[in-house]
């Protein structure tokens, strides 16, 4: 059948943009249509899809909320700078107006050590053992407040050594352990959704390959007929490809909706937490970007697919 195909000729005929158009417009809507003359199979397909690419979208927004809930985290007052007991008060003002020149710090305190000893008389129940010291032996110490973009560790520590150059300073204290465990568990979060998506993309390619696979079996005599008469490949390929688009573009219209739904049902309770913690954080949506970016995905993933089951049964006929 393959060389008596190759001995038809066809007839040369200028290209007609219109009825290309006419051509493809057919194919997309009919294969819509052929696909939904069985809309339980249609709607199975397109909900396993759906569901698949709902999976790390949804990890996706979970993270850039959890991104949002640790830029709300107050990092001010996150540097301690311990005096020497030999710098009196009027020095340790002049440092702080030093140390709050610079373009990486934001804000500094004084707490001069009286202070800091009626303070620590009045919350540690230490009291009478106080009194009876001869001397404050507490120092003046200095909180700093970097800027936004010093807020990281590595930014957060070359502040540090630039801070210890001062002879006045006797230590510099920041408790910045749980930023570094949080920017890690974020960094191994990315790492994971990259790795989910890829996976899970693959079985959506998968998916739509076995099921235009199934649909080439059913139409087999229809290809077989329509190859006698002269059809090339690209006219059979046309209606497999646009099934795919079908499948891809709704299953990720659905995983869209999916996300959506579950961020809803999750909105109410996440605001009374943040209402018992006195924060105005709320529930961050899919971007436009990021919904395009999953529609994206998923069309390529079904035009993808299709193409290569039909390409592939094509090639096997001709041999």
């Amino acid at each position: 059948m393959a060389s008596r195909r190759q001995n038809i000729q066809r007839p040369g005929q200028p290209f007609n943009l219109k009825l290309y158009v006419h051509i493809h417009l057919h194919s997309f809507f009919s294969s819509l249509g052929r696909l939904a003359r069985a809309p339980f199979n249609f709607m199975m397909t397109v909900g396993v899809i759906a569901i698949t690419l709902s999976l790390p979208a949804g990890m996706l927004v979970s993270i850039e909320n959890l991104k949002a809930v640790s830029g709300q985290i107050d990092l001010t007052h996150n540097l301690s700078i311990f005096l020497n007991h030999t710098v009196n008060l009027d020095k340790a003002k002049a440092l702080a107006k030093n140390i709050e020149s610079n373009n990486k710090v934001a804000q500094t305190i004084l707490i001069d050590k009286q202070t800091a000893l009626e303070e620590f008389r009045q919350y540690s129940g230490f009291g009478s053992a106080l009194s009876s010291l001869g001397e404050n032996p507490l120092p003046h110490v200095i909180q700093v407040s970097p800027v936004i973009s010093f807020n990281n560790p590595a930014a957060l520590k070359s502040l540090v050594i630039e801070l210890k150059q001062h002879p006045e300073i006797k230590l510099v204290q920041m408790d910045m352990s749980w930023l570094e465990r949080l920017n890690a568990l974020l960094h191994i979060a990315q790492r994971g959704v990259t790795l989910i998506t890829i996976l899970l993309g693959i079985a959506v390619l998968l998916i739509i390959s076995n099921t235009i696979r199934l649909e080439l079996q059913n139409r087999r005599a229809e290809i077989d007929i329509t190859r006698l008469v002269g059809a090339t490949h690209a006219f059979i390929k046309r209606p497999f490809i646009y099934s795919g688009f079908w499948y891809g573009l709704l299953g990720g219209i659905g995983a869209c909706l999916l996300v959506t739904l579950s961020l809803w049902l999750l909105d109410g309770p996440t605001n009374a937490l943040s209402s018992l913690y006195s924060s105005s954080f709320s529930i961050s949506y899919m971007s436009f970007g990021s919904i395009m970016f999953w529609l994206a995905l998923s069309v390529t993933l079904g035009i993808v697919g299709s193409w290569i089951v039909v390409t592939r049964h094509l090639n096997d006929l001709e041999q």
